[in-house]
């Protein structure tokens, strides 16, 4: 989702110490099971699609219709952009 700046986007997503994601990010530890709720709460059912081996269906499910939202938002903007542009 970021590819630049990682531990300061989900920083600011999250409110998790960008300090502490990035230790996440080079290994040197792993989320508590409290920070993991709070990047539950930011990600959604995608976040535990990308953390297990074979999800359910069901979340499997969850997390398709989730991306599917946030490209229908980004559609919807990036239309918005093309009408005021057009003015």
């Amino acid at each position: 989702m970021y590819p630049v700046k990682t531990a300061d986007n989900v920083s600011a997503d999250t409110g998790i110490s960008a300090n502490t994601i990035s230790k996440w990010l080079d290994r040197g530890s792993a989320p508590t099971s409290w920070a993991f709720l709070r990047l539950l709460s930011a990600y959604g059912p995608d976040l535990v699609c990308a953390v297990m081996d074979s999800p359910p269906a069901w979340l499997d499910r969850a997390a398709k219709e989730q991306r599917r939202e946030r490209i229908e938002a980004q559609i919807a903007d990036l239309q918005s952009q093309l009408e005021g542009g057009a003015r």
